[in-house]
C-alpha cells in the first residue's frame, strides 16, 4: 500500500485535490486505486513562530522498495498536481520492505467508505424558526442561573452518612427541580 500524508493543506482542500490525483497516481505507480491512500494531517506547518498553511505544503510518501524507480515521475506529478495549492512544496519519498507491512482486512465489509456504500440521510421535514426553536428547547436545556451547589450542600450535610445512590438520587431530585423552575421561567 502507498500513503501519502499531506501537511500544510486545509483538510478539506485535501479531500477535494485528492480526489483529482488519485487515479492518475494510480496509474503512474501501477496499482489498484485501493492500494493508494492519503492522510490529511491535522495540524500546522510552523516557521519561526507563524503558521504556514497553504505557504508550504509537505507531502510525505510512503511507499514499498518497489517503487523506488517511480521517484521522479510521482515527484513532478505531484509538484504540478499542487502548484495552484500552496506556494512551495517539500517532497518527501520514505520507502520500505513490502514484507514489513500488513493490512489486516475485514472481509464482511468493503476495505474503504465511497459514495456507493455510506448510507445518506434525507429528512423531508422543512424546518422554520419556529419548529428549530421548539426542537433547541425540548433537545437543549438552558442553564440554571441559580445556585444548585447550595442545595447539594445542605443535602450532604443534613445527610452526611448518605449512600452514593442517595446522594446521586438528592442530586437528581434537585436538578430535576431546577429544571422545573427554569422551564417556569420561560
Amino acid at each position: 500500500m502507498i500513503v501519502i500524508d499531506m501537511m500544510g493543506i486545509d483538510t478539506i482542500m485535501a479531500i477535494s485535490e485528492e480526489k483529482k490525483v488519485h487515479k492518475d497516481l494510480c496509474a503512474i505507480y501501477s496499482i489498484e486505486e485501493d492500494e493508494l491512500i492519503f492522510r490529511a494531517i491535522e495540524g500546522y506547518v510552523i516557521h519561526n513562530g507563524v503558521e504556514q498553511t497553504s505557504f508550504l505544503l509537505s507531502l510525505e510518501i510512503q511507499a514499498p522498495t518497489e517503487f523506488i524507480d517511480k521517484e521522479d515521475e510521482v515527484k513532478a506529478y505531484l509538484y504540478n498536481a499542487f502548484k495552484d495549492v500552496s506556494i512551495h512544496k517539500r517532497i518527501l519519498f520514505k520507502y520500505f520492505d513490502a514484507e514489513r507491512e500488513t493490512v489486516f482486512k475485514d472481509e464482511t465489509y468493503p476495505l474503504y467508505m465511497s459514495d456507493k456504500n455510506v448510507v445518506h440521510i434525507e429528512n423531508d421535514h422543512n424546518h422554520d424558526e419556529e419548529d428549530e426553536e421548539e426542537y433547541y428547547q425540548q433537545t437543549y436545556e438552558e442553564p440554571y442561573m441559580g445556585d444548585i451547589l447550595s442545595e447539594f450542600d445542605n443535602y450532604i450535610k443534613e445527610h452526611p452518612d448518605a449512600s452514593n445512590k442517595e446522594v446521586y438520587d438528592a442530586l437528581s431530585g434537585i436538578r430535576k427541580e431546577v429544571n422545573n423552575k427554569n422551564k417556569r421561567r420561560k
